[in-house]
């Protein structure tokens, strides 16, 4: 792991451990738990760091301990990039679903230059409406229970990572956004999303660029942000100026995955 990813992902991992109700020692790793949402899985995990363990191995121990916890997911995450990509196999065979994270850094100029004028900075209760809508789009049947609870767990992680907030605002409403973390040293471009009418307008790169020079104005040591490495986005951010410093793995078993 390069220092550059170990360090993105420590800043992960402090901001998960502050948004989860308890953080567990376990023989793999950590496991973490939030009894009061127990339907979001970003907050109810294993981290594995112990890389010898075979996938059925790990989700025998997911097995016990978030079924012990009256969980209806399982879900782990690998941040040794060799061991996840090593375990992904195993975890397919058993059914569960891998998720892959590209993390990446900007290091140079972007493609061609973003007018970010339309971008302005709002409050985490402006986004509601908007993070609400992309939401239903991708995980179809939502209902509000699950809203609530992915509401609160935004509020902790904004709580956690000293959030600020970008959107182009069209008409009094947000259609594009994102979110910037930061611990004074370390900065995350998070949650990037545009409303599916006002896609191909440009706005996503906008929002993207405006974080991204907050960042550098609060003088930040290191800025990253995590994309789906088998989804589209990853190009739109490698277009902005970003490259990739390497990627972790996660694992989910649930009925309900998109």
């Amino acid at each position: 792991m390069t220092p550059e990813l170990e360090r993105a992902t420590a800043f992960e991992r402090e901001l998960q451990d502050a948004a989860a109700d308890r953080v567990e020692t376990i023989p793999l790793g950590q496991a973490l738990f939030t009894d009061s949402l127990p339907i979001v899985w970003s907050l109810n995990f294993l981290r594995v760091e112990d890389a010898g363990s075979t996938a059925a191995e790990i989700a025998a121990e997911a097995e016990r301990l978030q079924g012990g916890a009256g969980l209806e997911h399982r879900r782990v995450s690998i941040h040794d990039e060799e061991a996840g990509r090593a375990l992904e196999q195993g975890f397919l065979e058993l059914g569960w679903k891998p998720e892959i994270f590209l993390f990446m850094t900007p290091g140079r100029e972007p493609h061609r230059a973003v007018e970010t004028t339309d971008v302005v900075e709002v409050s985490r209760e402006e986004l509601r409406p908007i993070r609400e809508a992309i939401l239903r789009e991708w995980l179809g049947k939502v209902d509000d229970e699950l809203l609530a609870q992915l509401s609160e767990s935004d509020r902790r992680f904004a709580a956690a990572g000293n959030a600020r907030h970008f959107a182009v605002v069209l008409d009094g409403k947000a259609v594009s956004s994102t979110d910037l973390f930061t611990d004074g040293s370390t900065a995350q471009i998070e949650d990037v999303g545009t409303l599916p009418d006002h896609r191909g307008a440009g706005y996503a790169s906008a929002v993207v660029t405006r974080a991204l020079a907050e960042a550098r104005a609060m003088g930040h040591e290191l800025i990253f942000l995590v994309a789906d490495a088998r989804d589209w986005p990853r190009e739109m951010y490698h277009r902005l100026g970003f490259d990739p410093i390497g990627q972790t793995y996660a694992f989910l078993l649930s009925e309900n995955a998109p």
